[in-house]
């Protein structure tokens, strides 16, 4: 039997519901401030399957928050 693994939407979502955990963001504002659309997170949730383009823009715009902290962070330590 082969194991269980998720499908690339399962783990896309995943790592939405992850970073919206660890920022506190609520989906509806994840939603309007990466693409524009306050139901995005919920229309994943439902089942909905983004385009790759996308879903790219989504992974950059977390990456590129995720960047963001992580400088803010390092600032703090040094000042």
């Amino acid at each position: 039997m082969r194991p269980m693994t998720r499908t690339i939407s399962e783990h896309f979502l995943a790592s939405i519901e992850a970073f919206l955990t660890r920022t506190g963001t609520k989906p509806s504002e994840f939603g309007r401030m990466a693409v524009g659309d306050r139901a995005f997170v919920l229309n994943l949730r439902r089942g909905r399957s983004p385009t790759l383009a996308t879903a790219d823009k989504i992974l950059s715009y977390m990456d590129k928050l995720d960047a963001e902290a992580a400088d803010r962070s390092r600032n703090r330590k040094i000042g």
